[in-house]
């Protein structure tokens, strides 16, 4: 556990250059959040861009690592391979849970300033476990994918993953405009609605265990 830690606090201390941008990410969208027409929006917003915010900052750890060679360092260390990946996922989630809940607070703060009134923490709560899956499966297939190809070309990687699931949700819309087929959401909806919670969490779960699983047999035949 404390090697974990220690690999945890390692990419913590890489990233230390990054605070200031971080803060300047955070206030811009602050400010473009509060022109947004509905109270609703601007939490929506908060939540979603500072989860992705954080999320990809602790991501940026991978860039450092592989200009610094640190992989093929750490491993003349008394540290095991599985350790490694264990502790940059555990950066990643906690990074990406951190910033839900900065993105919850500051949203809470502003949306009471715009409406006086006590906002509805469940929908919160909603809005932040949706983000975190969001970021989650992007992050979760960008790992395996650095972990494979490097971070360079990981990076390329996810965003054609990402043009490719946006082109196929064009299509898929496409065709139902086309084809006139409407599907009856409404029961679906009101189901999901009742155990959206649960649900989020078994996904993000689930997420971010199938990629630690992919990931840790890709970096255990990985040589340096």
């Amino acid at each position: 556990m404390n090697t974990i830690k220690g690999l945890i606090i390692k990419d913590l201390l890489q990233l230390k250059s990054y605070r200031k941008t971080l803060l300047v990410y955070i206030l811009i969208f602050i400010l473009i959040s509060i022109t947004q027409d509905s109270v609703v929006g601007v939490g929506s917003m908060l939540i979603l861009m500072l989860t992705f915010g954080f999320g990809m900052f602790s991501m940026a750890s991978f860039n450092y690592d592989e200009q610094a060679s640190c992989d093929a360092y750490l491993l003349t260390l008394p540290v095991t391979r599985k350790e490694i990946v264990k502790a940059k996922y555990l950066f990643v989630i906690f990074s990406t849970l951190i910033g839900a809940i900065v993105g919850m607070l500051i949203s809470f703060i502003a949306m009471f300033v715009m409406s006086k009134q006590i906002p509805n923490l469940y929908s919160f709560f909603e809005m932040a476990l949706g983000s975190i899956l969001g970021i989650g499966i992007m992050e979760s297939i960008q790992i395996p994918c650095i972990y494979k190809l490097g971070a360079e070309k990981g990076r390329i990687q996810i965003f054609v993953i990402g043009a490719f699931f946006l082109l196929l949700c064009s299509g898929f819309l496409f065709l139902q405009e086309k084809l006139n087929v409407h599907f009856s959401w409404q029961p679906i909806i009101t189901f999901l609605h009742q155990a959206l919670p649960v649900i989020l969490i078994i996904a993000i779960c689930l997420v971010y265990f199938i990629s630690y699983k992919i990931a840790s047999k890709i970096y255990l035949k990985k040589e340096f």
